[in-house]
């Protein structure tokens, strides 16, 4: 290893699916043309002194082969120690691949769960492809507006670990972490629920990918050591404001819509309660008539057979008619107070900017000639009611 070049080594004793020479050929040019040495590791055991000049080892979707317990404690230490470790799954995880990576990765609050991530509508032509775009700001995602995500398994994330990317909200299954990061003691870990993201000619033809490895790389051999703010997480809070602003503005108009059918609503409301009136009206005809001929019957009665029925029960003309419009009187302020609520909601709108000038003109106009119209009938009313009162 040079003096200022660090060393990555690719793990190729776990009969690994993303071998250096063929699968991650274009990741390791990609490392090397940005200052590290990539070799295989091909020494059949992981022993600590075997990694001592590494800067960063790379598992890459071990393939039906486990590590042995003496090698999972010589990577645990090797992290602590100040290594930095990056362990790449497929969809399955652990269980689907026979291997053993979470045994590494769990006392570091990350483990590869049994699952297949699908996304139907964010993807690069197949469902098994995600476009994932919910990326969290940190080092490794530094101009990393989105990555590709093929074939990959979610991820168990404690507390120890932070997720920095997970799959939408349409994907199967939903909000899941996909690519997570932990530190411990001096060292780093990531872990990522596709080797693919890597693959060549697959992954790495993605923008984002080829960004996330550099920084992947440069974050676990200690070369990026403090966050720095990422214009892309910025500009991902702005569409965020956007989209939140378009929302409100869709609720907006919706609220509009609502308020003319409301509106409308009234004076249909307004229509049937002047036919009912008119059934009413006649209804009370048809009383008064039954009334005069009971009152008739009972005249009769009480002549021919001596039976006293008595009439006194029976409203005169006046008192019925002082009844009926005293009820009138009643229903109208009850609609004048529900018609002038409404006129007032449109008048607190209207002054906080939420109703257009042109929607509240028109509307306002119809609530005050109905309210005009409605006031003039009660006065009538009261009137009326006073004159028989007298």
């Amino acid at each position: 290893m040079s003096g200022r070049r660090k060393l990555i080594l690719f793990d190729q004793t776990q009969n690994e699916r993303g071998r250096l020479d063929t699968t991650y050929s274009e990741l390791a040019k990609l490392l090397q043309d940005n200052d590290f040495d990539v070799e295989p590791y091909a020494e059949f055991m992981i022993l600590a002194k075997n990694l001592e000049n590494a800067a960063t080892i790379v598992f890459g979707c071990p393939n039906s082969s486990k590590l042995r317990p003496a090698e999972i404690d010589v990577l645990k230490r090797y992290v602590k120690n100040g290594g930095g470790l990056m362990l790449l799954s497929l969809s399955g995880g652990d269980r689907g691949l026979m291997n053993n990576m979470s045994q590494i990765s769990k006392g570091f609050g990350i483990s590869f769960e049994n699952t297949a991530v699908r996304d139907e509508r964010n993807n690069a032509g197949l469902p098994t492809m995600p476009i994932i775009s919910n990326v969290l700001s940190h080092p490794v995602t530094e101009d990393v507006q989105d990555l590709l995500v093929p074939s990959g398994c979610t991820l168990n994330v404690t507390a120890k670990a932070t997720t920095i990317a997970s799959t939408s909200d349409t994907a199967d299954p939903p909000n899941k972490p996909v690519i997570a990061v932990a530190e411990s003691g001096k060292g780093r870990l990531i872990c990522v629920g596709s080797y693919e993201v890597f693959r060549r000619g697959g992954g790495m033809k993605h923008k984002g990918n080829q960004a996330f490895a550099v920084n992947a790389i440069k974050w676990l051999s200690g070369e990026i050591r403090t966050a720095r703010p990422s214009e892309v997480i910025k500009d991902q809070e702005e569409k965020e404001d956007q989209k939140q602003a378009k929302v409100s503005a869709k609720a907006s108009a919706e609220m509009e819509k609502t308020m003319r059918r409301l509106v409308n609503a009234v004076f249909d409301l307004q229509k049937d309660i002047g036919k009912l009136d008119k059934k009413l009206a006649n209804v009370d005809k048809n009383i008064e008539m039954l009334r005069d001929q009971f009152q008739d019957f009972a005249e009769k009665t009480q002549s021919q057979l001596g039976v006293m029925i008595p009439s006194a029960q029976f409203h005169t003309d006046e008192e019925n008619q002082a009844a009926e419009i005293e009820a009138d009187a009643k229903a109208l302020e009850k609609e004048i107070k529900s018609v002038q609520q409404l006129r007032d909601h449109i008048e607190e709108r209207h002054s906080s900017g939420a109703m257009p000038k042109d929607t509240y003109i028109e509307q306002a106009e119809k609530l005050d000639t109905r309210l005009k119209r409605l006031k003039k009938n009660l006065e009538k009313k009261r009137k009326e009611l006073e004159k028989l009162i007298e």
